[in-house]
């Protein structure tokens, strides 16, 4: 099981600077394995594995008009790999889907996350716009990000968290462009 936070033991670091890629790992830490980097906003209780946020984001809309009242089964509120993969499955996804294509085009390990994923994000916001800006990278906003869960009972509409105050709630999937972040497991 997932935890938010564990022991604040400091992750190794190498001569570089870098956070050597083998842990253990807390909330706020820089995460780079030499393929991909990010930082850690949730690790597991030996802190060896976890998710990472990026260290950029973007502003997309989640569906374009055409698909965006297709029912994807994209619904996982925990999972938003599982969605990407629900995603994937949709006729010219990269193209009717933009919000999912931008963090797939990170890397295949990278994705949108799902509703829960993106409030352990606002959760643990300071701590990981901390590190953003020691790293030199631009901070999770106070914005409306979208999350990758669509709404179940209202296929045309899809779950997003604002990271001002934490609240979520939906939105049409072709409403405007809302910010974007992709996460990755590590």
């Amino acid at each position: 099981m997932m935890a938010l936070m564990v022991s604040s033991t400091n992750a190794g670091y190498g001569n570089s600077g870098a956070i050597v890629a083998d842990g253990p790992y807390k909330v706020g830490d820089y995460y780079n394995d030499g393929t991909k980097e990010g930082i850690v906003f949730q690790v597991s209780d030996d802190g060896l594995h976890g998710k990472i946020v990026s260290l950029i984001d973007h502003r997309d809309i989640w569906a374009v008009s055409a698909a965006s009242e297709n029912a994807t089964g994209a619904t996982s509120t925990v999972d938003g790999m599982d969605n990407l993969e629900r995603i994937k499955k949709q006729p010219d996804w990269e193209t009717n889907y933009p919000a999912f294509a931008w963090c797939a085009s990170l890397g295949s390990s990278w994705y949108l996350p799902a509703v829960d994923e993106l409030l352990l994000i606002y959760e643990n916001k300071s701590i990981i716009n901390r590190m953003l800006n020691e790293k030199g990278y631009g901070e999770v906003v106070d914005d409306l990000y979208w999350s990758s869960t669509e709404v179940e009972e209202e296929p045309d509409c899809a779950w997003y968290v604002n990271m001002n105050d934490g609240d979520s709630n939906y939105n049409s999937k072709n409403y405007i462009e809302f910010s974007v972040r992709a996460v990755s497991v590590f």
